[in-house]
């Protein structure tokens, strides 16, 4: 009993992805609210400087800060037309193999976007308007992705021990 509670209790990876989860939600805000006060402003000749370059930069947030959540909650595509005409150990064994799969693209995209901040952060580019710096919301993107990766992993291991 005790360890089935300890199979239920979140871990770090769980808390991780509750927090970027909360924190999309509030950029996905934050980009309503910057396009509509730029729209607003727009009308009465005063748009919103810089309004496109921060919508951008959020919306790269929101989407890598959301992946991680998708995962958990089983969100994304599927094709149940033909997957659910399969047997359940064809079904895992299908599981097993895209999750490997994206463990592998994933862990490089994660791998890559740090590498790609760091060559940013060395040629000090910065936005064209506002002149902030790229490469922190790039940085912060790659975290995202390795969030996003260690869950796989975790199914990974989890479907290979038998516990998916």
């Amino acid at each position: 009993m005790g360890i089935r509670l300890m199979q239920n209790k979140p871990d770090l990876l769980d808390r991780a992805s509750e927090i970027m989860r909360v924190l999309a939600c509030v950029f996905l805000v934050g980009m309503a609210l910057t396009t509509g006060t730029d729209v607003l402003g727009r009308a009465f000749r005063h748009p919103l400087f810089g309004s496109d370059e921060v919508v951008a930069l959020l919306a790269g947030l929101v989407t890598a800060f959301t992946l991680p959540h998708a995962h958990q909650s089983q969100s994304h595509i599927a094709v149940d037309l033909v997957v659910g005409r399969m047997s359940p150990a064809v079904r895992r064994a299908l599981a097993q193999f895209t999750d490997l799969l994206s463990l592998a693209l994933f862990g490089v995209v994660a791998w890559r976007m740090f590498d790609f901040a760091l060559d940013l952060e060395r040629a000090g580019v910065r936005t064209m308007s506002l002149g902030l710096r790229e490469y922190f919301v790039v940085a912060v993107v790659g975290l995202g992705f390795v969030v996003f990766t260690l869950l796989i992993g975790r199914d990974v291991l989890r479907r290979a021990k038998g516990r998916i």
